[in-house]
Formats: structure tokens, C-alpha cells, sequence
């Protein structure tokens, strides 16, 4: 922040970009006749920036999900392509019988040709080490090492179209022309050999489903539009399912993790069927066709491939598609596939083969939204380092807050507001929650139990009219709005003695479940926490975090909405912004009664959305919807430069949130066009990550590059730091990062009251022999009681009639007693200082 010394205001005006101006004066000021033009004008400005984007930019952008790698001509076309885990491996099988190997090296993969004669329909890998099995077409069944040189051949196969491995055994399934088969690798025997009931089916597609305690090990094998489910322990035919779509299946697969089967058909729809036979959902999208269905276990994803040239990958629990990848080929992808632990896929079709990685730009760290899917409107982190853990203090829907550990994710304590909650901040070091009701009403909660525990409600503070105690003059006090409802809330936490509350902290650890609380030891004369509101009149106002005393009040923003605050204790400062496109920064001195002084104002013309400061570097972000403009402008406070950054680099949408990033120097915002862009201190576009889903808010964690997003109502953690410039990943390298402390839940109030029940039973036993010898010493105590009260009486009584006379008679007055008694009488009326004479060492 600047450098505050003595009280200043300073007013500077700051007109909108000639950019803005332009698009807003083009897009002119009459809202009924250019509503109409809005949206046009919109698609018009994406469809534009998103070509600069793509053309220019290419390079800084990083998506979230399915990541082309690389790409393989082949002369000869594939027709089986599969991943061996012995010889960490893709190998393909092409018309002309030639086999690929393409094998990873760094990121990308090689391949090598085998020159052997390989006639297999297809390859399956086994769990014996380094060997797979070749099969068909026909009966064909046999046992090859890793260098595909065959070692046994079955002699009593069947006609095979199809193999799959077991899960949860070294057997493989096949399955052919009237029959299911299931063998063992090991002795290359078939098993079981389901073939009644089958005789006029030729199986195409098949998926395994694992056994369960109600269930047993089934193959579901696909015949036209037929599914037909084999019991594989058994060896029968269980039922044909003939009404689960009115077109052949192309694509099936089983969703181990929801026990749910995926089927795809030419009725160009993905159906997911529970284990009642129950539609589930069905996915609509595809333009074609699906030629292959993929499902990844440890990702949890679905990737389906079309004749219409595109890749999706699908939410099976959220019921919606991700992601929808252009596989940029003039052929259209026949399979898709990959490893078990989704870290490479693959695709071919009869151009070639492609291989894709799932670049991860965030992953869930705490699901907090649970099935209502309510928006995280705000997300704060305690911004203190170690042997402080860093906790992350989350708003969700109206009322619900959560305390959640930044390393682990884990829910520490929650609570639940009766009233919408506008904003709520976090004292850790007195574990303290503060909200913000709409209603104007400040909540102090104790964060030491489990739900949360309202200890104090504040209404009404600061919202009564200007008076004489107040800074404003007498004029001010009648012309000034009053005060009215507070509307933002921020915390001001000035650390002046950290080991002190660091110890006063770790005491409070040790009273976790403790609903009471003292209020005297909110009090600090050191170290100090002041709650500053922001107020519907234009007001600020300073409370106490003890009491919620109005400590003191200041006119700003000309009477009108103060919209939001940021606290910089660091820098002895706090902003504001209000509803007349003004942010004002504050200087406060905790320590004193009239705590706050007005430094700059900076008129800007129009609405602000957020703000954020790093040193003397003020952000602040615009919008302009009628004119398709979202913008950020970088303010220095020092030399009171403006900067804006090229209109190509602005975001799309609306802007959902803002924060600073002081580890590396950058702001991070983040949009409704489901992007989160990274910002140096000159307004350049460092970064932009193109996600998945729309950010409903964004945090900065504190350490490694980290950041805290809101998305579907869940926190999410997204790591950007690999995908920076090579400055800023060595600036995080020169960040100390102390090591994460242990962060426990709060046990719940109802685990501790049935144990403190259960010790309760065990100490009644030893009461009741207590109570006994306490009755035969009652008595004595009630005798001793009586007798001193008596005597206490008698002493009452002589002192009210005068009776009592001192045993020691009084001194005679002296003239040593009388300047005694005289200077006594002068020090303490005076204050003079004692006179104190130091005897000569001589």
C-alpha cells in the first residue's frame, strides 16, 4: 500500500478506458432501445476475442480436461488397439498384421513396429507378469510373453469376438458366436461354457460387472439390441433384456464405482441403466453415432467417441457433459480407451492414432453443497503463517458457513444462520466467527464447538443519527443521511505481539467444546481486532470485538452504499468502494479512539465490483454488460498512474471474483465465462485457465501457487504454479513455506454429551458412597456455620452503637507524624513525584 504519514485527502478522477467509452457510446445509453442489441453485441465481442484468443494467445491458455498429445499416421488402418501394463505399453493391431508399440518417453510416446506375423482379431492383458493372451477371429485362444511370441495355444476354444480380463481374478471372459466363456490363464483351460439358451446370438460388445454379497460375478453381452446377462459362476443365462433401446447397440460399459451399466445405440443417445433396470439418465449431444464408450474408475469420468469427430466426457453423478473435444481428423474416432489410472488415453480411427492426457487444473477439496448444489458466494482464508494452521471460512447458499482445514479439506466446525447471511470474516486467533445478517444484525459465534455457537447478536450498531460524539460538525450532524443498516463487514487484525497470541491461541485449543466463553479475554491490549462496517447511508463504523461497542464513526462515499471492504492490517490501511463509483482508502490506528482518517478518494465514474491491493498497487474491476465489457484497471497509489490492460485480454462474463497472489506479485480473477486469469503488477494477461464449470468465487491459499475456487456450491483446489512462467515458479521456490500443522475436526456437541454421559455412569457409583459420609459431616459444618454467624452479629451490633474500643490507644501527634501525614496528603492530591535520596558510596 502507500506509504500513510500524516492525515490527507486527496480526491483523483478516473475516467472509464477510451475502450470502454467507445463500446459504451456505440452501444448507446437508452436501455429499452438497445436491449434488443445487447446479446448480439455480446456473441459478436466473444466470438472475436475468442479468435485473438486462439490465434495470439495460444500458448498462455491452459484447459482444464482432455489434452491432445500427440499423433500417429498409419498406412495400414487399426482395428484393435489396447494398453499393456507389463510393458507399460499402447500396442495396435493394423489390417496388413503388423503390431505398434508406443511407448512413453517424457511426454510424449514413440512407436516402435514388430515385424512378426500377427493374424489376432485382438489382445488382452492377463495378471500374470509380462503375458497377454491373442484371440480371434474363430477359435482362437492363445498364451503370448511380452515379446508376443506365443507359449501355449488353447485346443478347446470357441468362436471368440470379444475377451475381457476379470477384475478380481487371472481369469479372462470371452465371448463369440452362441457362447460365453470364461478361462483360466494359468492352465490354459476354458472353465465354464455358457452356450444354452445363446445358440442364435453372435456377441459383439461386452461388459463385466464384479461380484457382490447379492450379486454375482455377470457379463452382460450385447447381440443387435439384445443384452443378455450371464451368471459367470454358475455358467447360465439369467435373463435377455430386449427393451433397453430401439436401435443396435454400438458401445457398453459398466460403471463399477454406481453400479450402474452405460449403454450407447443408434439412436444417437448414451442411457444409464441402474441395477433394478431402472433408467437412471440418458445423454443427449453426440450429432453421430457412438462408436465407443471408456469409463475411468479412478478419475470417475466417461468418455464416449462419434461418427460426428467428437470426443465427450460426461458426469455420470452430475447427469451433464464436461467437456466436448473436436478430434480435429478427417476420419471420425472408431474407439476410445486408456489406463486404468486415466493418466493417458487413446484414440484411432483410419488416419492414425492419437494420444490424450486429462490436464487437471483443479480438483474438489471439500464438498460442502451437498445434494442442493446451493452457490459458494464467498471463500476467506486466514491469511496468518506458521505455527498458525491456515483455515478456509466458506459462505454457502444463504445461511450455512463452514470452517474447513486448507491442507486437508476436512470440515472443522459449521454453522447455521436463522437470517441470510451477507458476508461473514474469521478471528483465529481468538476463534472467533463474525457474520453479517441482511437484516444489519453483526453474529458473534464460537468457533471452539461443533456446530458453532452463537454467543452474542449485535443490532443496530452505528445505524442511529450523527451526533456530537461522533467526528462531524454540528451542520454535518443535520444534513448528513443517517447512518441506516450495515451491508459489508471486514475484520481489521492488528498482530503486535504474535507469541502472545500464539499462546493465547494454543490455550484455547485446549478448551475445544467449551461453550462458554469469557468475554474479558476477547479484550487485548496489545494485540488488536476491530469489526469495521460498512453502511447503507454511507457510513463506516468501528466496533469492538469484545463488546461490539461503536468505538467510532466517519461520513464516506457522500451518504450513499458503501458495497464492499478489504482490511490491510500489513499496511495500516482499509478500502472501501460505495455506490458512488468512489473507492476511498483509509488509514487506521488501532490503538487510539478516532481510528480512522480518510487518505485518498478515487472517483471512477462508474461501479465498482471488487477491489484488492497489493503494497501500493490498487486493483479494481468494472463492467459494463449493455457493451459486452468486463475489465480490470490497476491504479499505483503512489504516483496515482492508471494502467488497462488490452481489451482482447478482458474477460467475457461477468467477473466473480478477485484476489491477490503476494507470493508471486499477480492478482488472480475469475469469471462467469469459466475462466480464471492471472494478472502481473503492468495489467499483462499472464495466464488464462479455461475451466470446466463457471468460478463462483476465487481465494488465494496462502502458499505454492495455490488458489481456492467455488464451483457448483463444493471448494475446489486448483494448483497453477507447474503452469506458470519459469520467474514466478522460481519466485515460489524462494517462499519459505513452514510445515502444515495437524487440524483436526471439532468433535460434535453430541459425541461429547453422550461421553461425558457414559463418564457420568461410571462416577454415579462413587458419589452415592460419598454422599454418605457427607450427611454425617453436615451437621458438624451447619454447628461451625452457626456459630460463627452469631458471633459475626455481636461484633455488627457493638460497632452500630459505638462500644468498641481499640485495645492499642492511639500514638501521640508528632511533628515527624504531622509532615508524614503532609506529604502523603500532597502526593496524593498533587502527584508529586516521591523524593528519593541516593546515599553517597563514599
Amino acid at each position: 500500500m502507500m506509504a500513510l504519514g500524516q492525515e490527507s485527502r486527496t480526491t483523483t478522477v478516473l475516467s472509464p478506458s477510451p475502450t470502454m467509452r467507445l463500446l459504451a457510446h456505440r452501444s448507446g445509453t437508452s436501455n429499452g432501445r438497445n436491449q434488443g442489441k445487447q446479446n448480439l453485441l455480446s456473441c459478436d465481442v466473444k466470438e472475436a476475442t475468442d479468435k485473438v484468443i486462439n490465434s495470439k494467445s495460444k500458448q498462455h491458455v491452459f484447459t482444464h480436461g482432455l489434452h491432445r498429445l500427440q499423433h500417429f499416421s498409419c498406412d495400414s488402418p487399426v482395428h484393435y488397439m489396447m494398453y499393456s501394463e507389463s510393458t507399460a505399453a499402447f500396442i495396435s493391431l493394423h489390417s496388413d498384421n503388423t503390431v505398434w508399440l508406443y511407448k512413453a518417453e517424457g511426454n510424449k510416446q514413440t512407436s516402435l513396429l514388430h515385424s512378426t506375423h500377427f493374424s489376432f482379431m485382438g489382445l488382452t492383458a492377463t495378471k500374470v507378469s509380462g503375458c497377454l493372451v491373442g484371440w480371434g477371429p474363430g477359435p482362437v485362444f492363445t498364451f503370448l510373453d511380452s515379446d508376443l511370441r506365443p507359449l501355449d495355444a488353447a485346443h478347446d476354444a470357441l468362436d471368440i469376438r470379444v475377451c475381457q480380463a476379470a477384475e478380481h481374478s487371472t481369469e479372462l471372459v470371452t465371448a463369440g458366436v452362441g457362447n460365453v466363456c470364461v478361462w483360466s490363464v494359468r492352465l490354459m483351460r476354458c472353465k465354464v461354457k455358457i452356450t444354452e439358451g445363446l445358440q442364435h446370438s453372435t456377441f459383439t460388445q461386452m461388459a463385466l460387472a464384479t461380484s457382490r454379497s447379492d450379486r454375482p460375478h455377470r457379463a452382460f453381452v450385447v447381440s443387435g439390441q439384445v443384452v443378455t446377462v450371464v451368471d459367470l459362476d454358475v455358467g447360465k443365462v439369467l435373463e435377455h433384456k430386449k427393451d433397453l433401446c430401439s436401435g443396435d447397440i454400438t458401445a457398453i460399459v459398466y460403471c463399477s464405482h454406481l453400479d450402474y451399466l452405460i449403454i450407447a445405440s443408434q439412436e444417437l443417445s448414451i442411457r444409464v441403466w441402474a441395477p433394478n433396470w431402472e433408467l437412471y439418465m440418458t445423454f443427449v449431444g453426440h450429432n453421430g453415432v457412438v462408436n465407443s464408450l471408456f469409463y475411468c474408475s479412478e478419475l470417475n469420468m466417461l468418455l464416449s467417441a462419434s461418427v460426428d469427430c467428437t470426443i465427450r466426457w460426461w458426469d455420470v453423478e452430475e447427469g451433464d457433459v464436461v467437456e466436448c473435444i473436436d478430434a480435429e481428423q478427417k476420419n471420425p474416432p472408431l474407439c476410445i480407451g486408456g489406463t486404468r489410472k486415466g493418466d493417458t488415453f487413446f484414440s484411432f480411427s483410419h488416419q492414425g492414432v492419437d494420444f490424450w492426457t486429462f490436464r487437471s487444473l483443479y480438483t474438489l477439496h471439500c464438498k460442502l453443497g451437498g445434494d442442493k448444489k446451493v452457490p459458494l458466494r464467498q471463500i476467506l482464508v486466514s491469511p496468518f503463517p506458521a505455527p498458525f494452521p491456515t483455515r478456509v471460512l466458506c459462505v454457502s447458499g444463504d445461511s450455512d458457513v463452514a470452517l474447513v482445514a486448507a491442507e486437508t479439506g476436512a470440515v472443522l466446525t459449521s454453522f447455521k444462520a436463522e437470517q441470510r447471511i451477507l458476508c461473514a470474516d474469521y478471528c483465529l486467533h481468538k476463534e472467533i466467527l463474525l457474520a453479517l445478517t441482511e437484516a444489519g444484525t453483526v453474529l458473534q459465534a464460537n468457533t471452539l464447538t461443533n456446530p458453532i455457537t452463537l454467543m452474542r447478536e449485535w443490532r443496530g450498531r452505528g445505524q442511529g443519527p450523527w451526533g456530537q460524539r461522533d467526528c462531524v460538525t454540528e451542520n454535518d450532524a443535520e444534513n448528513l443521511p443517517i447512518p441506516g443498516l450495515a451491508c459489508c463487514l471486514a475484520l481489521y487484525s492488528y498482530m503486535a505481539e504474535t507469541q502472545g497470541a500464539l499462546e493465547e491461541w494454543r490455550s484455547l485449543q485446549e478448551r475445544r467444546g467449551c461453550r462458554h466463553r469469557n468475554k474479558a479475554s476477547l479484550d487485548d491490549a496489545k494485540n488488536k481486532f476491530l469489526i469495521m462496517l460498512g453502511q447503507s447511508g454511507g457510513c463506516v463504523s468501528v466496533l469492538k470485538l469484545d463488546s461490539g461497542k461503536v468505538l467510532y464513526r466517519m461520513p464516506a462515499h457522500n451518504g450513499q452504499r458503501i458495497t464492499s471492504m478489504q482490511a490491510y492490517p500489513e499496511n495500516g490501511c482499509l478500502l472501501s468502494s460505495g455506490e458512488d463509483m468512489t473507492v476511498a482508502v483509509w488509514r487506521v490506528n488501532p490503538y487510539v479512539q478516532e481510528c480512522l482518517s480518510k487518505q485518498l478518494s478515487l472517483h471512477c465514474g462508474q461501479p465498482q465490483v471488487y477491489l484488492a491491493a497489493l503494497g501500493p498497487q490498487l486493483v479494481l474491476t468494472f463492467e459494463e454488460p449493455s457493451s459486452s465489457t468486463f475489465s480490470l484497471m490497476h491504479f499505483n497509489l503512489l504516483n496515482q498512474n492508471r494502467t488497462d490492460h488490452p481489451p482482447r485480454e478482458g474477460h467475457l462474463n461477468h467477473i466473480t471474483g478477485l484476489c491477490v497472489c503476494p507470493d508471486m506479485e499477480v492478482f488472480v480473477s475469475s469469471s462467469m465465462d469459466g475462466t480464471v486469469r492471472m494478472w502481473n503488477e503492468k495489467n499483462h494477461l499472464i495466464r488464462m485457465f479455461q475451466l470446466n464449470a463457471v468460478p463462483e468465487c476465487v481465494a488465494y491459499s496462502g502458499f505454492r501457487g495455490e488458489m481456492f475456487l467455488g464451483i457448483r456450491g463444493d471448494l475446489y483446489r486448483m494448483s497453477c504454479a507447474k503452469f506458470l512462467p519459469q520467474i514466478y515458479q522460481q519466485m515460489l521456490l524462494y517462499t519459505y513455506c513452514a510445515e502444515p500443522l495437524p487440524d483436526s475436526p471439532i468433535l460434535k456437541n453430541e459425541e461429547k454429551d453422550n461421553k461425558r454421559k457414559t463418564v457420568s455412569r461410571d462416577k454415579d457409583k462413587e458419589e452415592k458412597e460419598i454422599a454418605s459420609n457427607l450427611l454425617m459431616t453436615e451437621g458438624m459444618c451447619r454447628q461451625k456455620e452457626d456459630e460463627s454467624l452469631e458471633t459475626s452479629n455481636m461484633d455488627l451490633a457493638a460497632l452500630l452503637l459505638g462500644t468498641v474500643k481499640c485495645k492499642k490507644g492511639k500514638p501521640a501527634s508528632t511533628k515527624e507524624t504531622q509532615k508524614e501525614a503532609f506529604d502523603r496528603y500532597m502526593k496524593i492530591i498533587y502527584r508529586l513525584p516521591p523524593n528519593i535520596k541516593v546515599p553517597s558510596t563514599r
